[in-house]
């Protein structure tokens, strides 16, 4: 497996786990929901995409700071670093499932604002959704794992437009739909909204425990190879 492989090979699994992240989603559902959904829909998605490459892209530089102290694909901190960022979160997804008190039970309250937004304020909610713990834990990773590896800028600069491709996809996919059959999308959408606001935090803190496990995975299986 060459770097640009070994690379795909991380940062792709970690796109997948962002795709899935519940909030974006339930977002872009109640834009979609919205009286004026299109303009909106595409302004949110624009913010979430640039927001989660801009992320990725600053991770990434800073990782290509710290010097490489291997010859492989990945030096083992990087690994490391991963497994560390992966047992905080299954930490974090235990504590927050063990104890149904710290769970929010009411929607939360933004959810409520997305009804009045203006296409520029779509794209600005699209880039705040990126500073949230799980979020950044992701681009973090999905950082790391290309800033530290042993290839050139333009390889790089792919891996990072890949990540943030399979990282948006979901979002994507709901104002891609909207846009070909709102008519007939709108009823899944409104059918979507109500059981994700009734499930929130319980999604939200079993996607957390699954990306934990994963970084753990991801990190772990390169440093025992080692």
């Amino acid at each position: 497996m060459n770097p640009v492989e070994s690379v795909l090979w991380y940062v792709i699994p970690l796109g997948v786990a962002m795709a899935l992240s519940v909030l974006p989603i339930l977002a872009a559902v109640l834009i979609l929901l919205a009286p004026d959904p299109v303009p909106l829909g595409v302004a949110y998605l624009a913010g979430w995409a640039a927001g989660v490459l801009v992320l990725v892209t600053l991770f990434a530089a800073g990782a290509r700071i710290i010097p490489a102290v291997s010859t492989g694909p990945m030096p083992p901190w990087a690994h490391v670093a991963e497994a560390v960022l992966g047992v905080l979160l299954v930490c974090y997804a235990a504590w927050a499932l063990l104890h149904p008190r710290a769970r929010p039970t009411e929607t939360p309250s933004w959810t409520r604002a997305l009804q009045s937004l203006s296409p520029r304020r779509a794209v600005l909610f699209g880039l705040v959704m990126n500073v949230r713990p799980k979020n950044l834990t992701l681009a973090v990773a999905a950082g790391i794992a290309i800033g530290s590896a042993s290839i050139d800028t333009l390889s790089s600069a792919v891996s990072a437009v890949i990540f943030t491709a399979v990282g948006v996809s979901t979002v994507a996919g709901l104002v891609v739909a909207y846009l070909l059959g709102d008519k007939r999308v709108r009823p899944v959408l409104e059918t979507l909204s109500v059981w994700l606001q009734s499930h929130t935090a319980l999604v939200l803190h079993l996607s957390v425990l699954l990306i934990g496990g994963l970084l753990i995975w991801l990190g772990l299986s390169q440093v025992l190879a080692v």
